[in-house]
């Protein structure tokens, strides 16, 4: 493992463990105070913009993209995940940590898209891991699908959403920086989801702003530090630390919430993860021969 790797693997460790605060500080705030879910988006995005407008003026980097149509196809994306995850977030029909599982089956969605999008082959393994996957988010459910469904479904579109903004993310980063990127999408999904929320605007309750106020500075440091972590290695030899926000995300909620998980929610989320971290190092792989091929030459 080369220092270059490990670095960026803390990096993206702690970018993960920064979302998982949001997620855990989203809840919070939505059990503090009666704020619309998407005014608490709102705030997230809007206040959160800061962090990479700060860091790109201490680094001296452009916060204007380029390549607007790339920049728009990924912010509207990205807006399209994050719509369906503070929607469940802020109303509380699932719980933070089954939600976060949800949403992180977009590497699946990845794996399934390569295909037709990208014209990657899309061997049987992944085939399999992918099938695997849906059905860890079926036993997820199993136990609640009456009163969850639509919540887990709307997740999974989500899911599909930012799996379409990261093939966005994969053109914009060779060119753009990456606050230009994460300030574009934070004004774009704070944007919308101000106008979602604007018929019934709420004042903030002030029991509600230390997790507003830790929502967005997770959710902007978190967004601004992962591509750090992009920066030093390709996303598919990475991809498969990201599940260890997963993790983190149960284990916060179980310590601020005192809501240990059951034995479904457990075996549902270690399929997905399993499924996930397969799927992850499978393209890890297929995009390390052709270097390892060229090298031999």
């Amino acid at each position: 493992m080369s220092r270059s790797f490990r670095v960026a693997m803390l990096w993206l460790l702690a970018a993960e463990a920064c979302y998982a605060v949001m997620r855990v500080s989203t809840r919070w705030s939505a059990s503090a105070s009666t704020l619309p879910w998407a005014e608490i988006a709102a705030v997230r995005f809007l206040a959160g913009s800061l962090v990479p407008f700060a860091s790109a003026r201490l680094r001296h980097v452009p916060l204007r993209v380029a390549d607007a149509r790339n920049a728009w196809l990924r912010s509207l994306f990205g807006t399209g995940g994050a719509l369906s995850l503070f929607y469940a977030l802020g109303t509380h029909a699932l719980s933070v940590g089954d939600a976060t599982t949800l949403y992180s089956t977009a590497p699946l969605w990845v794996a399934l898209l390569s295909g037709p999008l990208l014209g990657e082959r899309v061997g049987w393994v992944v085939w399999l891991a992918v099938l695997a996957g849906f059905a860890g988010v079926a036993t997820l459910l199993h136990a609640g699908l009456a009163h969850v469904g639509g919540t887990g479904l709307i997740l999974l579109a989500g899911a599909l959403s930012y799996a379409l903004a990261i093939f966005r993310v994969r053109r914009l980063s060779s060119h753009e920086s990456s606050e230009a990127i994460g300030f574009h999408m934070s004004l774009t999904a704070g944007g919308v989801m101000l106008l979602i929320a604007l018929p019934h605007l709420q004042s903030i309750a002030p029991a509600a702003m230390l997790p507003l106020g830790l929502s967005a500075l997770a959710g902007g440091v978190g967004q601004t530090i992962v591509a750090r972590a992009y920066a030093r290695e390709a996303a598919s030899q990475l991809a498969a630390f990201n599940y260890a926000g997963v993790v983190f995300t149960y284990l916060l909620e179980a310590a601020l919430f005192r809501r240990v998980p059951e034995p479904h929610q457990v075996v549902g989320a270690l399929i997905v993860i399993g499924a996930g971290v397969t799927v992850s190092v499978l393209a890890a792989r297929r995009a390390a021969a052709p270097a390892a091929r060229e090298h031999a030459e």
